[in-house]
C-alpha cells in the first residue's frame, strides 16, 4: 500500500516545504485507479485546491472539494479519486512528537470538551480566518526566494492554535490533547483503527513508532498472539460481518476487509468456516428469501 508521506518526499516535481518535522506539499494525485487505500505514518492536513476526493472510513464518506479541508490521523484510508478534473490539494504532515510538544509548550490554548472522536478523519470546520489561512500558506510555495523554516513553522503553528482555540473544531483539540498525554501510540489503538487496510507489518510497526522486534514483542503482550495470526482472525470477522450486512461483492469485501486479493481472502474465509465467501453470501440470501415467504 502507498504512503502518501514517501511519495510526497519522493517526487521532485511536487513543491515541499520542510519545517522541523513539518512537511508542507503541494500534492497532486499520481493513481490511475478511482479507488485505493493509502497510509502514512505521520497525521496529515488536508485543504483542496483542485478538484474533489472522497476519504471513507468504516463509519462514515468524506466528501471534499475546492476549500474544503480534513485532518487525518496517521494509519490508512480508502480513497476515492474523481476524473473529471485533476486533483490538487495542499497536504501538511505533522508527527505525534510535533503535537505532543507543541501542547506541552502551551497547554491552556486546548479547549476543553466532552467532544471526542474515534473517526480517523476529523473534517475542520472553517471560519473566516481559517477560510484565509490555506491561502496565504500556499502562496509560500510561489515565493522567488525560498521561505525561511522558522517563519513557516511559526505559520504553521498560526493554523493549530486558532483550531485548538475554536470551539468549532473541538474534535481536533480532544484527538491532539489525547497524543500529548501518550508518550507512545498503543498498540491496541494502531491496530483497531488499521487491520481492515492491507498493510504489511513492518507498516504497523512504522506506523506505531515502533522497530519490528519491539512491536512483535509489545503486540504479544498485548494480544497473547502473532500479528499475523490476530490480523488474519480480525480481517476475518470484520469480512463476515460485511457479508451478512451489505450487498457489496466478494472481491470488495476482500477490498475493504485488508486480504490482499479475493483468492487469498477465499482460501481464509474457507479454512476457517468450510465454506467460501460466496457460498455464505448466497446461503443468508437464501434464509432471506425462506423468511419474506
Amino acid at each position: 500500500m502507498d504512503n502518501i508521506y514517501d511519495i510526497a518526499m519522493g517526487m521532485p516535481r511536487f513543491k515541499k516545504i520542510q519545517a522541523s518535522s513539518v512537511l508542507f506539499t503541494e500534492y497532486k494525485c499520481m493513481e490511475d485507479r478511482s479507488i485505493f487505500s493509502a497510509w502514512a505514518h505521520a497525521n496529515y492536513f488536508v485543504c483542496v485546491l483542485q478538484g474533489h476526493m472522497e476519504w471513507l472510513t468504516t463509519e462514515n464518506t468524506y466528501v471534499l472539494q475546492s476549500n474544503d479541508a480534513i485532518f487525518v490521523k496517521k494509519g490508512a484510508n480508502i480513497i476515492h479519486k474523481y476524473f473529471e478534473e485533476d486533483f490538487c490539494a495542499l497536504i501538511i504532515f505533522v508527527p505525534d512528537e510535533f503535537i505532543r510538544d507543541l501542547i506541552v509548550q502551551s497547554p491552556n490554548t486546548v479547549k476543553i470538551g466532552s467532544e471526542t472522536t474515534t473517526e480517523s478523519v476529523i473534517p475542520i470546520k472553517p471560519d473566516r480566518v481559517l477560510s484565509s489561512y490555506f491561502t496565504s500558506l500556499y502562496a509560500y510555495f510561489f515565493s522567488e526566494s525560498e521561505p525561511m523554516s522558522h517563519i513557516i513553522e511559526i505559520k504553521f503553528k498560526e493554523l493549530v492554535y486558532n483550531l485548538l482555540s475554536s470551539s468549532r473544531n473541538r474534535g481536533i483539540s480532544s484527538y491532539f490533547r489525547e497524543v500529548a498525554q501518550h508518550k507512545n501510540t498503543t498498540i491496541k489503538y494502531i491496530m483497531e483503527d488499521n487491520f481492515m487496510y492491507n498493510l504489511s507489518i513492518n507498516e504497523y510497526a512504522r506506523l506505531s513508532n515502533r522497530s519490528l522486534s519491539v512491536f512483535k514483542r509489545d503486540f504479544h503482550t498485548t494480544y497473547g498472539t502473532s500479528p499475523g495470526r490476530w490480523l488474519t482472525e480480525r480481517r476475518l470477522q470484520y469480512a463476515k460481518r460485511l457479508l451478512e450486512t451489505t450487498d457489496k461483492k466478494v472481491f470488495e469485501v476482500a477490498f475493504e476487509s485488508g486480504f490482499e486479493n479475493a483468492s487469498h481472502f477465499t482460501r481464509a474465509f474457507k479454512e476457517k468456516n468450510g465454506i467460501t465467501p460466496l457460498t455464505y453470501k448466497k446461503q443468508l440470501e437464501n434464509q432471506i428469501l425462506t423468511l419474506d415467504l
